[in-house]
């Protein structure tokens, strides 16, 4: 091969470099050891008249990347690089614009050492906006999983609660049979007593009459009454009976207020029915009465309030959360307050009791999902979530009031009506379901 044929396909070679380079959207640039630019590819040129800035500083791309302290590590490291924010028309068509710019330097050595210098910049923009979407779709899909998995598992403690529910009716239903004829029996056998304590009273007051050449026959009688005790057995056995059917009675009102506050078990399918909350309460208060008895000393202050619009199953059991956490409240003993009263249009039902207090650290995430300040193994954290929950679905609201040490207040806001739309879609919902 001539030398004239060597160089035109050396030059043939060059120039295709050199398209190849200007055909990048990176900037590339080859310069002396002192900064002298010897080559620019065509992006290199436009980035060179565009703004450059770093940490803030703005000047143009000789100040920011050929300033003799970027040029003299460099020459020492080997490699340099760097962030670089520009601004101005980098790409034909899309008008001044913010870009990112990341710019990797390093040193061309050659046969007798270093020679030249190479910067190579890159625009991330989209790059760093892609990642950028990418991340915070990332927190989104972690967001959403954090809520499906709350969802879940207020599902699985509803359904826990539908099968406790069916579980209390069912017992309520299989106790409130016999204890109907227990009830009975024992009012027939009160009467029954009283008669036969009359008819012997009957017999008594004769026997004090008889003459007293009969009364050697009432020997055998005076016996039997002292080896019987009679005059105590007299006066006992109306107390014993009447005392029965006073502990009948009670539970018999513990059966009804289990039953009502189960409500069948009928969680998803429950009505929304005109309710009397102090009903509700009562029955709650008496499903919670041993565990509260022993700790605090509970005070009704139930104001003059009309029947509401509700899910009745579902707020006694927001009332039992609320008194539940009231009695954990109180380590020895304390004092428990149920106060109910009527306020523009909305019904307010308070429980305020003499516990410990909520920090005010934790007030901010009582009602979050599996948040709990009990023990491990004393508390799911679900309960106040639930309840909130429930009060929502009514178009209500909870307060809450706290002073570590002094005690805490819980106050529901109900609605007097709920709005007729909303009802009338979950009616539906419901006859859709069944």
């Amino acid at each position: 091969m001539s030398e004239s044929t060597a160089h035109a396909k050396e030059s043939a070679t060059q120039t295709m470099r050199t398209n190849a380079l200007d055909s990048l959207c990176d900037g590339v640039w080859i310069a002396e050891l002192n900064g002298d630019v010897l080559y620019r590819s065509a992006a290199a040129a436009i980035m060179e008249s565009m703004y450059w800035s770093r940490d803030g500083h703005v000047c143009t791309m000789a100040d920011a990347v050929f300033e003799s302290g970027v040029l003299s590590r460099l020459r020492v490291n080997g490699r340099e690089s760097g962030e670089y924010e520009l601004c101005g028309d980098l790409n034909p068509g899309e008008g001044a614009q913010f870009y990112t710019v990341e710019m990797q330097m390093q040193v061309l050595t050659g046969a007798v050492g270093a020679e030249a210098l190479s910067f190579h910049a890159r625009d991330v923009t989209r790059e760093w906006a892609k990642g950028k979407v990418v991340h915070d779709r990332h927190i989104e899909l972690g967001q959403v999983n954090a809520r499906i998995k709350a969802t879940q598992s207020q599902l699985l403690q509803s359904e826990k609660m539908a099968s406790i529910g069916q579980l209390a009716a069912g017992v309520a239903h299989e106790i409130n049979n016999p204890i109907g004829y227990v009830h009975s029996n024992l009012n027939t056998l009160q009467t029954y007593a009283h008669d036969l304590l009359s008819l012997l009273a009957g017999y008594e007051n004769i026997c004090q009459k008889l003459p007293s050449e009969y009364q050697h026959l009432l020997g055998s009688i005076q016996e039997i009454k002292a080896r019987a005790d009679y005059g105590y057995l007299q006066n006992d056995l109306p107390q014993l009976i009447e005392e029965s059917r006073e502990g009948i009675e009670r539970v018999k009102k513990i059966v009804m207020d289990l039953r009502d506050f189960s409500h069948a078990g009928e969680l998803e399918n429950e009505q929304w029915a005109e309710t009397d909350l102090h009903r509700g309460l009562q029955s709650t208060l008496n499903i919670v009465w041993n565990e509260l008895k022993y700790k605090a000393e509970v005070r009704e202050q139930f104001g003059d309030i009309p029947t509401i619009s509700c899910l009745p199953s579902q707020l006694n059991q927001v009332f039992l959360n609320l008194l539940v956490n009231a009695g954990h409240a109180i380590t020895e003993r304390g004092i428990i307050t149920i106060a109910t009263r009527q306020v523009d249009g909305e019904i307010c039902i308070s429980i305020a009791d003499t516990g410990q207090g909520i920090a005010p650290a934790n007030l901010l995430r009582i009602f979050d999902p599996f948040f709990t300040t009990k023990p491990i193994g004393k508390g799911t954290g679900l309960g106040l979530s639930l309840s909130y929950g429930i009060v929502q679905k009514h178009h209500g609201r909870i307060e809450v009031e706290s002073t570590v040490g002094v005690g805490t207040t819980f106050r529901v806001y109900l609605p007097l009506r709920q709005p007729s739309m909303t009802i009338h879609s979950i009616e539906t919902n419901n006859n859709l379901g069944a």
